[in-house]
């Protein structure tokens, strides 16, 4: 019978400890007939096969005897090719190698997999790209400026057939099916209704290779986090590895601190995961607090329900890829979806304030509001949005390879002739 067998090895971690894959795979099928074979391609008339891809093996496996198992050059034996009973059989085979890269999820300013209303008449969401530098909003209006470019995609992805869109959007605008109800509207790019996808529930990523470190385990209304000190040195931790926390509360009045590792008298860059296993907030009037200096990259993973308001969500680099927010999907004992539980996210910055935050949410089981007049700079993906207030919406170029790997994608695809 045909069979396959693959290998998948991690052979590089991107900058945001995303693996990257190369799959080896081999497929095997028995050759029946006289054992002869000659170099002409012909299946029929007008048909040619391909030799040079699909090897015969007659007596031994001609690839562990030339290369080895790995196509290293090491180990090279005589292996007898046989069927399931250990009887003599001939077999062809083919080799084919893939490179699996990361697929990222901010790749639009927001992103909604359900309903979408908002933002108000007097919102608007543009774009820059932080590696070029600071935000400025007299760009998107100026064509001679070379940033200009990239102040145009500020777009929007709506998977439903209906949309109400208020404020302007200096990007792209697709739906699914669509029918934009416009209000005070106006929209700098294309608008495609037939953009269809999907978003996949998101699980907790493997711990397993993290940094563990066992306190603190509570939020309270002062709560610093400083590196661990091993050997009289703080643990920096790094993408892949970073120094993790497990918090069993974040109390509604929790005043979070994450400070970045110095050594030297130099602050370092510090990768920290912090996982909530409970709520951010609870109810209207909370107003917990998280607040992350330059050089620290902190992920929050959180179980529940958030609730603050957008000026309490304080990342004083500017950089919105340094605070990432991402929400576990509600399951069932099962491990499917739990359809009757229905997380949400709630950043009511209150009346007029204009104070925002610069932070990737990425919470796409969650209902998303926001209200009031916040200036944010990040992007947002969700179930539903609902907005209202004259929120200015920054997103960040530099976000297109930020955040924890959501899927993959083939790369390139190389036959080994070998």
């Amino acid at each position: 019978m045909p069979s396959t067998s693959s290998r998948v090895d991690p052979f590089y971690y991107d900058g945001n400890g995303n693996a990257w894959y190369r799959i080896r795979t081999k497929g095997t099928a028995p050759v029946l007939g006289l054992k002869r074979v000659g170099m002409d391609d012909r299946m029929g008339p007008n048909t040619r096969g391909d030799s040079l891809l699909r090897k015969i093996d007659f007596n031994y496996d001609h690839f562990v005897a030339t290369y080895g198992p790995n196509g290293d050059g090491v180990g090279q034996t005589l292996v007898p090719v046989v069927d399931a009973n250990g009887n003599p059989q001939p077999q062809i085979s083919r080799r084919v190698e893939l490179i699996a890269a990361p697929m990222t999820p901010f790749e639009a300013a927001i992103k909604a997999g359900g309903t979408f209303y908002g933002l108000g008449s007097a919102a608007y969401i543009d774009s820059y790209r932080s590696t070029t530098g600071s935000y400025d909003a007299s760009v998107k209006t100026n064509p001679s400026d070379p940033r200009y470019p990239d102040s145009r995609s500020g777009t929007v992805e709506i998977n439903s057939s209906v949309a109400t869109i208020q404020g302007s959007i200096y990007g792209n605008l697709y739906t699914n099916g669509g029918t934009i109800t416009k209000k005070t509207t106006s929209i700098s790019g294309i608008i495609d209704n037939n953009v269809p996808f999907s978003l996949s529930p998101f699980a907790m990523p493997s711990t397993a290779g993290w940094n563990y470190v066992s306190s603190p385990t509570m939020i309270t209304p002062n709560t610093t986090i400083n590196p661990p000190v091993v050997n009289g040195v703080p643990r920096t931790g790094s993408p892949e590895s970073p120094n993790y926390y497990l918090v069993t509360s974040f109390a509604n009045n929790g005043n979070l601190t994450v400070n970045p590792a110095v050594i030297g008298g130099v602050a370092q860059e510090t990768y920290l995961a912090i996982h909530v296993t409970g709520d951010i907030g609870q109810n209207t009037s909370s107003q917990p607090t998280i607040t992350v200096p330059p050089h620290v990259h902190l992920e929050v993973y959180f179980d529940g329900n958030f609730q603050t308001k957008a000026e309490n969500i304080i990342n004083t680099s500017g950089y919105a890829g340094n605070l990432q927010f991402y929400a576990i999907s509600p399951t069932l004992p099962n491990g499917a979806p739990d359809p009757s539980v229905q997380q949400t996210v709630d950043l009511n910055s209150g009346g007029g304030s204009t104070s925002g935050f610069s932070a990737v949410f990425y919470t796409p089981s969650a209902n998303f509001t926001i209200n009031g007049a916040p200036d944010i700079t990040g992007a947002i993906v969700c179930k539903n949005f609902y907005g209202n207030g004259n929120v200015h919406w920054h997103y960040d170029r530099a976000l297109d390879s930020a955040g924890d790997a959501v899927d993959y994608r083939i790369l390139s695809y190389v036959e080994d002739i070998r």
